[in-house]
């Protein structure tokens, strides 16, 4: 069967996400050879053959031509990555430096992609790959005042700029009885904002999973639950994994009903067995849920990790993020747990003038890498 323009454009979108590059690279040239003139083919050909033979701008520079701006966009990058070693990129590492340049053209210069909001630092778990448990800030409350003023100051960002707010950071949001207020709060006020809402899962009542159900505009429910075994997660997280698990059970449940927001359960992996143990198990017992296997951090520092793992060689997407802790400060980024690189201040400062700080900007103006950063940034192995 042939297939439509449309139809070989959205199948070449989904070969290059499949990072099928031989295909791709084949499928684009016979449309080329069929139109010369179909821009998109030129730049996957381009893509796909530099991915494949080391070679491929001619066609970059022929979509280019056919005025694509992704392929110019593409054409710029490589040119940012001849001053490598060769060898030292891989094609993921491009990838993410061309979505970290199209962030850098993009209204995201001057508007943040997420915005963090602590509204208490404040958990019940103990998570020996988390620096809570050492925090010197534990225990502090963002006021109804200071929530309110976030808000107010989010309303700034035009409402054809979508952004998300991540209502968490080092802590257990649900402990927080304000918390799906909050949220309601921020649908209400700021229709431009997803929500990521995070948790342990520890804390999923019944009544928590009815009400997160009527929360609008959320991109997902993501639960850190981290291990499958009742000995390792205890010893690991400190909470009952009985407990932990019915909440689970209830939350499977509703979303097996339908009409739930997406949910995803995470793992920090080490490595081991335990993490091909932990998928199996989500899979089975939990068949409606995403698992996720994350990368162990160190957190700027704070978290000790004998794991040794590459510093991206590409900008940082946390550079368009703003971080504000329970207190009003605002971290660097979100692995900054502790808050010991603060970059301003809310109670005294709009979230929109400490995101286009001089200081902060220039992160996203001028450093191609976080190699080439200022400390921390340039030891963060956090992709």
């Amino acid at each position: 069967m042939e297939l439509t323009l449309d139809q070989a454009v959205q199948f070449m979108g989904r070969l290059f996400q499949q990072r099928e590059y031989a295909t791709l690279a084949r499928m684009a040239e016979e449309l080329t050879q069929q139109n010369p003139r179909i821009a998109i083919a030129w730049r996957y050909m381009g893509i796909a053959k530099i991915f494949t033979e080391g070679i491929g701008e001619q066609h970059l520079h022929q979509a280019a031509l056919l005025d694509d701006e992704e392929a110019s966009l593409w054409l710029s990058v490589l040119s940012e990555c001849a001053c490598y070693p060769k060898g030292k990129l891989v094609a993921d590492d491009i990838i993410a430096q061309v979505g970290f340049t199209r962030l850098r053209r993009s209204p995201y210069m001057d508007y943040p992609t997420e915005v963090t909001i602590e509204t208490q630092a404040v958990c019940n778990a103990k998570c020996s790959f988390c620096p809570y448990d050492t925090m010197k800030r534990k225990g502090d409350r963002m006021s109804d005042a200071l929530i309110d003023k976030i808000i107010n100051d989010l309303k700034a960002i035009p409402e054809a700029v979508p952004f998300t707010i991540a209502p968490f950071k080092v802590n257990e949001p649900f402990l927080d009885k304000r918390f799906i207020t909050v949220c309601e709060k921020i649908n209400n006020e700021l229709h431009n904002a997803k929500l990521r809402i995070f948790t342990n899962g520890s804390t999923l009542t019944d009544e928590v999973i009815d009400r997160i159900s009527g929360i609008r505009n959320v991109i997902h429910l993501w639960v850190s639950l981290n291990e499958s075994e009742k000995a390792s997660y205890e010893a690991k997280i400190k909470l009952p994994f009985e407990k932990t698990i019915a909440r689970l059970d209830a939350l499977h449940k509703r979303a097996d009903g339908g009409d739930f927001h997406q949910v995803i359960v995470s793992r920090v992996a080490d490595g081991s067995d335990a993490d091909g143990k932990f998928s199996s198990f989500l899979k089975a017992r939990y068949p409606l849920f995403d698992c996720i296997l994350l990368g162990r951090e160190d957190w700027t520092g704070q978290v000790h990790s004998e794991e040794q793992r590459r510093v991206s060689p590409y900008g940082c997407y946390r550079w368009f993020e703003v971080s504000i802790m329970a207190s009003g400060k605002v971290a660097l980024c979100c692995m900054d747990g502790e808050g010991k690189h603060v970059i301003g201040d809310v109670n005294n400062q709009s979230v929109l003038d400490i995101y286009n700080s001089p200081r902060y900007k220039k992160l996203r103006q001028y450093t191609n890498s976080r190699i080439a950063a200022v400390p921390p940034c340039d030891q963060c192995t956090y992709c």
